[in-house]
């Protein structure tokens, strides 16, 4: 994650709250929101990508990469972290940008917002999803605040959270899905803070809605297994699979071959191999989880423009696509 602005460090208002939009037909009836075809199907496909708040002039054109490729998939269910929103980024929510540039295209997304961090009106940061199923039931679950950032000797701590999206899946049932986005340049017990309350989080939810449907849990995670300065990560990517969640893109894939070289950047990173993040290590740190599914039918990276110079740049990093089959 990029530095936030000044006027952000300035302020760190911590902001919990969610917001969205359901499209409606023209004389307020039923929801416009569709996805009758993931019952028939019997697959549902996710895609996660962290936007980088930070960027503003290309911004119009990244959203409009990701809609293209939304609309041609087709993607279901979007997790966004980073979006923005406020005076100084030019947009009330790039996630309600998003959701036009899908209409555009004929597509209809539900809409659920999480705020995290900023000044309302001038700028926040939050976590949203998009669903071409109608969003049932919206949670958001405060994670502990851990120090991401220093100014003039002290450390800045910011919040962060869990979102819980219930979808309504017609023909079929529902289905919960979790979006979220950890700590970034922490320490190790501020990360597994956060790790705890999240996993607690999703179980308690599930708990709450008990149920054989698939589980989903996906976004920037900020853990890379071979990282080990300045502490292991890999105990907390296997603290989630210890939760009984299965990596979705390492299906099928030698998992220490899925980006062990920071030096060398390949296919299977999320970071270092975007023209916006050129230079830095190739890092696997976005993921996308699932529980109770019969199969991942495909999974791959997408948006990696230094590795696959025909995937457009849509931020600092790379996207993780995943098609699951439905019982």
């Amino acid at each position: 994650m990029r530095n936030i602005f000044f006027i952000v460090i300035f302020s760190v208002i911590a902001l919990s709250g969610c917001a969205g939009q359901l499209p409606e037909n023209g004389d307020g009836g039923e929801p416009l929101v569709q996805c009758g075809d993931v019952a028939s199907r019997e697959h549902l496909n996710v895609l996660t990508v962290n936007l980088l708040f930070s960027e503003i002039e290309t911004r119009d054109q990244r959203l409009d990469s990701i809609a293209g490729f939304a609309a041609g998939t087709p993607v279901d269910v979007i997790l966004l972290q980073e979006v923005v929103g406020g005076v100084l980024v030019d947009t009330a929510n790039s996630a309600l940008d998003l959701q036009e540039k899908l209409r555009a295209r004929g597509g209809e997304y539900d809409l659920h917002t999480a705020f995290e961090v900023g000044l309302p009106g001038l700028l926040v940061v939050a976590n949203a999803v998009l669903s071409r199923c109608e969003i049932d039931v919206k949670m958001v679950k405060r994670l502990p605040r851990a120090s991401e950032l220093e100014f003039k000797g002290r450390d800045i701590k910011l919040p962060r959270n869990v979102m819980m999206t219930r979808l309504n899946i017609p023909d079929f049932g529902k289905l919960n899905v979790y979006n979220t986005h950890l700590c970034a340049n922490c320490a190790a017990d501020e990360l597994g803070g956060q790790l705890d309350v999240l996993l607690t989080f999703v179980g308690e939810v599930e708990e709450f809605f008990p149920q054989d449907n698939p589980v989903i849990l996906g976004g920037d995670f900020n853990i890379d297994r071979f990282r080990g300065d300045p502490f292991e990560e890999r105990p907390f990517y296997d603290r989630i699979i210890d939760a009984d969640f299965t990596d979705a893109y390492a299906e099928d894939r030698t998992l220490e071959d899925l980006c062990e070289d920071a030096d060398l950047a390949d296919t299977h990173c999320t970071v270092g191999v975007s023209s916006l993040d050129v230079g830095d290590p190739g890092r696997r740190i976005d993921y996308i989880f699932v529980k109770d599914v019969d199969d991942v039918r495909e999974s791959r990276v997408v948006f990696n423009t230094l590795v696959s110079p025909s995937q457009p740049t849509v931020s600092d990093h790379a996207g993780v696509f995943v098609s699951v089959e439905l019982p």
